[in-house]
């Protein structure tokens, strides 16, 4: 008990010792620092610098953590049962590694599946009629109001860009779609003119000042010209274009356009010939069945070497994440099995001071250094700086994703610091920021030469923490008084060292 009590004594005796100490010393240097020596025309807290070029930066930081640039969900191909699992959330995999072994009868089972699902279309395209038809026709009554389709052009090509080979108008009325601060309402009756022409039309919809007024459709209005809705004393209620009111998209599945028979604003029967093809060996329906049967034919493929290798292997490189698989459960076809997060690449999302984010663009760099290794710098880049600010005890502050380069060492939620460049001068004229000083509400230095000082008006362009861009007022070699910390800094600096020594050997 009494060793006990001694070591407690020893340890508030040292650290109280200790700061006497120091205190005494500070009081000494105190004392003396504010005496200068004699014939010397400088404070004992200045000293001179020279004016000189070099390269100035203005920096912002943010902190943040690292978060995954890439996560991609891995779905089921086959209903299969798991058999054991040889992976868990946050394994780091290559591609090709086993995550999970399948049971071998859960494979057989789904071959046999497929296997019969090809009988069956391998005896439908066996019956199936090849030859298709040389012509296409109108699969409903309407004027031709856009032709898609050119001669030589494959017609399932057509079909993909535009939707369809042509466009009639199924209805046999046009509309016009027009914004008006008059009020209208259904049914009344307006006038619409185009071109040379004009029809009577009806306002078939009104919805927050956007109307919808419809005509009787003609062989030459044309859609898409521009046209004007007038009331009965012919005053503009505004101006559209003419669309057709319900657009019918006529497709087709097959062969090579030879000869179209209809022209823009020509008025087709149901039935009648819009365009004659050539290839036309095999017909859509046949086609769409050695569709099918590509597809089942693969996936037998990819079932059968999974009978030689009953496993679930990893598409790409990445970390293992929301992992499902269970030793013995079954899985079923498209169901999320885990998600892989890519390793190539990571986001750093930062948080930067608004009085800083104007200076952030896209594209910058930015240095990165990891807390969990903090002598090494890594080079990252500014993706996207969100323009939602989110205030916090007074101060807005905006996120900027940095992309940071795939690395060995980091992973996922490690902390980590980005410095930023948004201003930089080379080769510019440089003095020591504490040299600068206001003088009568103008910006100035004290040039020293010799035992004579001169206060000099100078004009700064950026400046740091440290250094200031001279513009104008000064010379390279020029030599500035640099005024350094107070004797109350100084002291303060000093005790706030001694207590973090204290506390590092209380440790």
């Amino acid at each position: 008990m009494k060793k006990k009590k001694k070591s407690r004594v020893r340890k508030i005796v040292l650290p109280v010792l200790l700061v006497l100490v120091i205190a005494g010393a500070a009081l000494f240097f105190l004392r003396h620092r504010g005496q200068t020596p004699a014939g010397s025309p400088l404070a004992a807290n200045t000293t001179v610098e020279a004016a000189h070029p070099g390269t100035i930066r203005i920096t912002t930081e943010g902190n943040g953590s690292i978060e995954a640039a890439q996560e991609t969900p891995v779905a089921a191909d086959y209903t299969l049962k798991i058999d054991t699992v040889e992976a868990e959330n946050g394994d780091v995999v290559s591609e090709g590694d086993v995550l999970a072994t399948l049971d071998a009868d859960s494979i057989d089972d789904q071959i046999d599946a497929y296997e019969s699902q090809l009988s069956e279309v391998n005896s439908a395209i066996s019956g199936a009629d090849r030859s298709g038809s040389d012509s296409l026709t109108a699969p409903v009554s309407g004027r031709v109001k856009r032709i898609f389709a050119r001669e030589g052009e494959v017609i399932e090509d057509v079909v993909a860009e535009h939707g369809g080979v042509m466009e009639l108008s199924a209805d046999g009325r046009l509309r016009v779609e027009f914004t008006s601060s008059r009020r209208l309402k259904p049914g009344d009756e307006v006038t619409v003119s185009f071109l040379s022409y004009e029809e009577d039309g009806t306002v078939m919809s009104a919805e927050n000042g956007v109307y919808t007024v419809t005509i009787e459709d003609g062989a030459n209005y044309l859609v898409d010209t521009e046209a004007t809705v007038m009331d009965e004393d012919e005053v503009t209620l505004g101006r559209g274009y003419l669309k057709s009111n319900h657009p019918y998209l006529v497709e087709g599945a097959y062969g090579v356009v030879d000869e179209i028979s209809v022209d823009v604003g020509d008025y087709a029967d149901s039935g009648s010939t819009l365009l004659t093809r050539t290839d036309t060996e095999y017909n859509g329906s046949y086609l769409a069945l050695l569709d099918e049967r590509e597809e089942l034919t693969g996936h037998l493929q990819e079932l059968r070497a999974l009978q030689k290798d009953p496993a679930l292997r990893a598409p790409a490189g990445g970390i293992v994440s929301e992992l499902t698989l269970a030793d013995g459960t079954p899985v079923a076809e498209d169901s999320l099995m885990y998600k892989l997060i890519s390793t190539d690449r990571f986001w750093l999302k930062t948080e930067i001071d608004e009085l800083d984010i104007v200076g952030v663009t896209e594209g910058q760099t930015a240095a990165v250094v990891f807390d969990a290794f903090d002598t090494e710098e890594y080079e990252g880049k500014v993706e996207k700086i969100s323009a939602l600010g989110q205030n916090v005890n007074g101060v807005t502050k905006y996120t900027v994703t940095i992309s940071v380069p795939g690395i060995d060492k980091v992973r996922t939620a490690m902390s980590a610091t980005a410095t930023i460049v948004t201003d930089e001068r080379e080769n510019t004229l440089l003095i020591p920021v504490d040299a600068v000083q206001t003088v009568d509400g103008e910006t100035c230095v004290t040039v020293v030469d010799g035992e004579q000082q001169e206060t000099v008006p100078v004009t700064l362009g950026l400046v740091n923490n440290t250094e200031a861009e001279v513009l104008s007022g000064l010379s390279e070699g020029d030599q500035v008084l640099v005024v350094g910390k107070s004797d109350m800094e100084i002291m303060m600096d000093m005790m706030k060292q001694s207590r973090e020594q204290f506390r590092g050997g209380e440790d």
